[in-house]
């Protein structure tokens, strides 16, 4: 699906599928095991820029049993080639496919072009992280290619694109407003179950009583803009609408 925003057309990528445990996403007998998840990235095009938000797994797709990664596939199919990448936080399929290689060493999928994530992010995968971390890998063979920038909230990195701090699911995650009218809400929730069950959503989050109210409140605000949403991990784009005192999710095919 490919729709317009704010001078952009943007289309939601499945750059790979991440099997889930049905009782990481759902309590017991909710949902069959597993759940194949996408793992989507977005493309943004228009205003002379081709932007590139997330990147799949890359190297790192066997870190998780039975992930798949096809970004450069589906990169090719779409005939982009991006000029900039956004990274929204460090988790292995959001970040590992900036990077190609193996135990050679990492090398820049996209040479010569800019990648920007999360300033504490960065600062945390420099200092503090294990060497074979996938994120300190990452950022490590991009500062060998001067191609890591970090960003900080409200950031805009072309015309339109705002970067926004949503806390709690990993350092420095953030969501990516096109306009007022389109959100990639990344990783704020992962299953569409979890817009009308918001508690649910625990077992992934770094903090998970911060990122509970993060998606309380950003997603509160997506039902009452009725923007187009789409996130990291549902299959297609949708709004979030109320439902009494809930909210819940309808998808847009």
């Amino acid at each position: 699906m490919v729709l317009e925003a704010n001078g952009w057309t943007w289309s939601l990528l499945e750059a790979g599928i991440l099997p889930m445990v049905a009782t990481d996403l759902a309590p017991e007998g909710v949902l069959s095991t597993p759940v194949q998840t996408p793992v989507n990235a977005l493309l943004l095009r228009g205003h002379g820029r081709t932007v590139l938000v997330d990147a799949g797994s890359g190297p790192f797709v066997t870190a998780w049993d039975g992930c798949t990664d096809e970004l450069s596939t589906v990169l090719a199919a779409h005939d982009a080639s991006p000029d900039l990448i956004v990274i929204t936080h460090l988790d292995f399929d959001h970040c590992g496919g900036v990077v190609i290689g193996g135990d050679e060493g990492l090398t820049p999928a996209f040479p010569g072009v800019a990648v920007l994530a999360p300033a504490a992010a960065v600062a945390e995968a420099r200092s503090e992280l294990p060497p074979e971390n996938p994120a300190a890998q990452v950022i490590a063979a991009l500062d060998r290619a001067g191609l890591i920038e970090g960003y900080e909230d409200d950031a805009e990195p072309a015309p339109g694109i705002r970067l926004r701090s949503a806390p709690g699911h990993r350092l420095g995650h953030s969501i990516v407003e096109v306009g007022d009218s389109f959100v990639h809400a990344v990783d704020i929730v992962h299953h569409p179950l979890h817009v009308e069950n918001l508690e649910w959503d625990r077992t992934w989050d770094f903090e998970p009583e911060v990122a509970l109210a993060t998606r309380t409140r950003i997603l509160g605000e997506l039902a009452q803009s009725g923007s187009t949403v789409v996130t990291s991990h549902f299959d297609s784009p949708g709004v979030i609408e109320r439902a009494g005192d809930r909210l819940r999710w309808t998808a847009l095919r």
